[in-house]
């Protein structure tokens, strides 16, 4: 028996030698599969712009789908009350500021006869008291006036941040309660790229070559800025935000593609030897069939192998169509 085993140890690296095959470098035949799944740029800010004062729409300066840059007029409120109110504050002010000055006079006329004793003591207090009061008066109705332009102001309303319209809220002739949104604006200054990647792709696209978002045939190069830690339960996916290119606007779509780092091998080099998959190495000069149980068919190896390990390239095939020589009762597969 133990002539036996050893007859057989002999011959069985010259009965695979026998089969003709050739070796290349893993490196060589290694490719790289690209992923790609669907992308989104999205606004980083996006405002359900709103009315500070209540008012009816005199005009809607905008269309869906527009450009606007900060402090871009979105809409105009009819403004007549807030118009009255700021000319009425300013009326007052201005009749506040005489009485202001007529007080100052008489304050100084009364101290020259005070002096003189023409004037009591508590009649210069009063004076005093008087010029004191018309000072806070002066004082309150500038704050007033202050409040009333404010008001005017925002019956126009302003584009917050550079953006595109996404929505109309509202149309000319509404009633604009204020805070109600009137508008949806979309930041183009800050924008991401929102992707939702199956989770068990979400570590190859980290560690993945050659990021970047295509839209038709332009391509742009990005990066991974973070992983949301959530698994939506609906496709087991996780959302990866990209880094976008400032010039895409909201909205558009494309697609996120990666190379993956970890080499593969096309998936015509899996084989079938006693009907286990597996690949044909070169060890020592001689076939080696490497097991992969686990791998699936028709989809590309991937190899945890140095990139100088030999597979065997040419006569494959044949060497996992033969059959396997006999073996003594326990002994090993070689």
């Amino acid at each position: 028996m133990f002539r036996h085993f050893l007859w057989l140890l002999v011959l069985l690296p010259a009965w695979v030698a026998a089969q003709p095959w050739a070796s290349r470098p893993l490196g060589e035949l290694a490719i790289y599969p690209e992923q790609r799944v669907n992308a989104r740029v999205e606004a980083l800010d996006q405002a359900r712009v709103a009315a500070e004062v209540g008012a009816r729409i005199e005009r809607v300066e905008v269309r869906v789908g527009d450009t606007v840059s900060t402090g871009d007029v979105l809409l105009r409120l009819d403004n007549t009350d807030y118009r009255i109110a700021a000319d009425r504050a300013s009326a007052q002010v201005d009749l506040l500021s005489a009485r202001l000055a007529l007080a100052e006079a008489q304050l100084e006329q009364a101290r020259t006869l005070a002096r003189q004793g023409f004037v009591s003591a508590d009649g210069l207090r009063i004076r005093e008291t008087e010029l004191a009061v018309t000072r806070s008066e002066l004082a309150a109705a500038r704050q007033a006036l202050d409040a009333a332009r404010v008001a005017l102001a925002r019956a126009v309303v302003r584009a917050p941040f550079d953006g595109v319209v996404r929505e109309r809220l509202a149309s000319t002739g509404d009633y604009a309660s204020p805070g109600a949104p009137l508008l949806v604006l979309a930041s183009t200054r800050d924008t991401e790229i929102h992707a939702l990647v199956p989770e068990a792709q979400v570590s190859g696209l980290i560690e993945g070559a050659a990021v970047e978002f295509r839209v038709g045939s332009v391509a742009y190069p990005v990066s991974v800025s973070r992983v949301l830690p959530l698994v939506e339960s609906a496709g087991q996916t996780r959302r990866v935000i990209i880094a976008g290119p400032p010039e895409l606007p909201p909205g558009r779509s494309g697609e996120l593609r990666w190379r993956l780092a970890t080499p593969h091998l096309p998936a015509d080099f899996l084989v079938q030897r006693e009907g286990q998959p597996g690949l044909w190495l070169e060890r020592d000069g001689q076939p080696f069939f490497l097991a992969l149980p686990e791998v699936a068919t028709g989809r590309p190896i991937a190899l945890d192998l140095p990139l100088d390990t030999r597979v065997i390239d040419e006569g494959r095939h044949a060497l996992g169509l033969t059959p396997a020589p006999p073996q003594l009762p326990g002994a090993a597969t070689p």
